[in-house]
């Protein structure tokens, strides 16, 4: 269970598995911009997933974890929402191209990535 706690202006507290996750909102939005807001979270935990894989994929080859890194831009459209999320990896030159499917195979893995792609239902009730 997650559970949402407000914590002054636009502030809230997200408390999941013994962890408190601090959410706010920007200045134009009201917020004192003091820890990300719900969008740049999504992202983050797009991106985190995607790198465990990637270093999962990399330990596994005993390389090194240091050579590797990546991004994540999304395009939004006019409407700021997001439709697309383009995730670089970057491998050093000596990384082989005969890997690269298996790299990427690897990182689309991601749970996240997999939830943000399928049609899910939020059911909303009052309690």
């Amino acid at each position: 269970m997650v559970v949402a706690k407000f914590a002054g202006n636009k502030k809230i507290n997200v408390e999941a598995e013994g962890f408190t996750i601090n959410v706010d909102l920007p200045k134009n939005n009201g917020g004192d911009a003091t820890a990300p807001n719900p969008f740049v979270l999504m992202l983050s935990s797009l991106l985190a997933c995607s790198a465990y894989h990637l270093l999962f994929f990399v330990e596994k080859l005993g390389l090194n974890r240091e050579d590797f890194h990546m991004e994540l831009i999304p395009e939004l459209d006019a409407n700021g929402d997001m439709q697309k999320a383009l995730i670089k990896i970057f491998v050093p030159d000596t990384f082989p191209k005969e890997r690269e499917a298996s790299l990427i195979g690897s990182v689309s893995a991601c749970k996240v990535g997999k939830h943000l792609k399928a049609q899910r239902t939020i059911e909303i009730v009052r309690k």
